[in-house]
């Protein structure tokens, strides 16, 4: 019976030149290693290299001049707070201090370097493109369509937002994800995949020696962990490791012990994951005072539910059609039921689910059609997780109430989802067979196109008053960054004032105080343009205003400064 169903399976695949045994020769040992990871740095060079000369933008400026970032003795600081800490009026939301370790990491590397920190930003992008190759090498054993997918996942223009500007997470949290994944990959093809020899027993203890694949699991465990400390996404991955063992046929089943114990096994390895998330819920529940997930706003789940086909759907175009910039958008609160605001994105999702649900069944069936059971498995391996880091980081962002009020679209959230993308990309090119070549043209022809493309949109990086004159174009009903375009207007006119040129900066001042009364930075322009003007009252009652807003201690100092200068009591209180 056996011997029949052996007759009856599909013929393997033929295998191409890039899997072939006899391109493992000496002379290919080179390209195997060495050649696909050295053209993706070319090509990331290549393409991002005009950030080289890019200034610090946005968190940029803060990070760079925190004193926890720029001195040495504040590592224990970085775990025992949140990211804001420093600065008053910072939102206590933020835990990440493996990233806060990196960003030391860079200040001692490249000090205020805004040319160090933009090549230590582009390599970060380009590990993650190599480990990316890795895995899905690893995955499939073929090294051409790793290289296609990894190409496309670098060259991809959503990631300028997160490359350009230097003080982005997800590059890091994606890097450690990867390796985590990559790590447990290999420790459960190392115990399971092939039948293991009789282990070397220690001399003292006459113990079965641990072996070396304990190590990969540690590394796992070790990566998911500083995945945790580097940004809060990395959430997901331990539902990746439960529904891996969870589907069947994506681990290749022990050979040498029975099913109860790859049972028994795969729990104690979610276990695993599970007290690291443990102890990353109890650091943070330390460092945030007992709230582990502060609200930024309080939305209505009508409002959300209703809101979310369009904001997957915005998404969508990000993955799939990154024609334009994303980096900012306008917000999408939807609170009643509309064709236009609901229904269409909600049919649109429908349709790209279906489409990605087909290819899903179909390259699942043609695993059978592999060699062994092994590279079934890890393809299907390869199925099941790259699926789930495209979904389940999208699926966070609809938690709307945690994120930026008025600013929680960003095309730098689909850094992890793209890598799930592009796994899926190279397991279909692997199986597609007669296609695979015409697939192959295909992907090369979408990354030469995405060339100018991320050129093009880089370019927004370059300063702050570009950032927000595109997102300000980008997105006209943004607040925050009318708001923040508005800043960076007084900023400029702040220095055209200092060298006594009010008549120029002053109708800014006037603008941004009227369009937003808050803004201290607007109100202490007016009052050193009213003292040049020697307008002395309305200089001490623009000051004033100043000093109320903002209670930072250098505007305080000086309006009463001018106070004192006019002939005015002090009017702050005793200490």
């Amino acid at each position: 019976m056996r011997s029949a169903d052996r007759s009856s399976k599909p013929a393997p695949r033929k295998q191409t030149a890039a899997e072939s045994p006899s391109s493992d020769n000496s002379a290919s040992s080179f390209a195997k290693y060495l050649a696909w990871p050295a053209l993706l740095l070319v090509l990331v060079f290549a393409v991002y290299s005009p950030s080289l000369k890019f200034s610090f933008i946005l968190d940029d400026h803060r990070f760079t001049g925190d004193p926890r970032i720029q001195e040495s003795g504040h590592v224990f600081e970085y775990f025992s707070n949140y990211v804001w800490a420093q600065f008053t009026g910072g939102p206590p939301s933020f835990y990440r201090p493996v990233f806060l370790l990196w960003l030391r990491l860079c200040s001692v590397l490249a000090e205020l370097s805004p040319w160090g920190w933009h090549l230590l930003s582009i390599a970060k992008h380009l590990l993650v493109a190599i480990v990316l190759w890795f895995l899905i090498c690893k995955l499939l054993g073929d090294r051409l369509a790793a290289f296609a997918a990894a190409a496309l996942f670098a060259l991809h223009p959503s990631h300028t937002e997160s490359v350009s500007w230097t003080t982005v997470p997800d590059p890091l949290l994606t890097l450690a994800l990867l390796f985590s994944l990559l790590s447990y990959l290999i420790y459960v093809e190392s115990r399971d995949a092939e039948p293991q020899a009789p282990t070397r027993k220690s001399r003292k203890t006459d113990k079965p020696a641990s072996g070396p694949p304990k190590k990969w699991l540690v590394g796992a465990v070790l990566a998911y962990f500083a995945a945790l400390l580097t940004k809060e996404t990395a959430i997901i991955f331990p539902a990746v490791i439960l529904i891996l063992a969870a589907v069947p046929g994506s681990t290749a089943p022990a050979t040498d012990k029975g099913p109860s114990s790859t049972r028994q096994r795969t729990l104690r390895h979610i276990a695993v994951f599970a007290g690291v998330t443990l102890v990353y819920f109890f650091l943070r529940w330390n460092a945030l005072s007992g709230n582990l997930a502060p609200a930024t706003q309080h939305l209505s789940f009508g409002t959300l539910a209703l809101s979310w086909p369009a904001i997957l759907w915005f998404y969508v175009k990000v993955l799939l059609w990154p024609v334009r910039a994303y980096s900012f958008a306008d917000p999408i609160l939807i609170d009643n039921f509309s064709v236009r605001g609901v229904l269409l994105p909600l049919l649109g999702l429908i349709a790209i689910a279906g489409l990605l649900a087909a290819g899903w069944i179909w390259a699942w069936g043609k695993t059978r059609e592999q060699t062994s059971e092994h590279e079934a498995a890890r393809i299907r391996f390869g199925l099941v997780s790259g699926l789930l880091l495209l979904v389940l980081p999208l699926l966070l962002t609809l938690n709307l109430n945690a994120l930026n009020p008025g600013d929680f679209l960003h095309g730098r959230y689909v850094y992890l989802p793209l890598a799930g993308l592009s796994m899926l990309v190279a397991i279909g090119i692997h199986l597609a067979q007669k296609l695979r070549l015409p697939l192959l043209i295909a992907a090369g022809i979408i990354a030469i196109v995405f060339v100018p493309l991320t050129w093009s949109q880089e370019r927004q990086w370059q300063d702050d008053s570009t950032v927000f004159t595109v997102g300000h174009r980008l997105a006209p009903n943004n607040r925050p960054v009318a708001k923040s375009l508005a800043n960076t207007r007084v900023r400029a006119a702040l220095l055209i004032a200092d060298e006594g040129r009010c008549s120029e900066a002053m109708p800014v001042f006037n603008d941004v105080a009227s369009n937003y009364p808050d803004d201290w930075y607007a109100w202490a322009g007016r009052g050193i343009c009213y003292v040049q003007s020697n307008d002395l009252i309305r200089a001490e009652e623009a000051m004033h205003r100043a000093a109320d807003l903002s209670h930072d201690p250098t505007v305080m100092q000086q309006w009463q400064a001018l106070r004192e200068h006019m002939g005015l009591p002090n009017s702050l209180p005793p200490k």
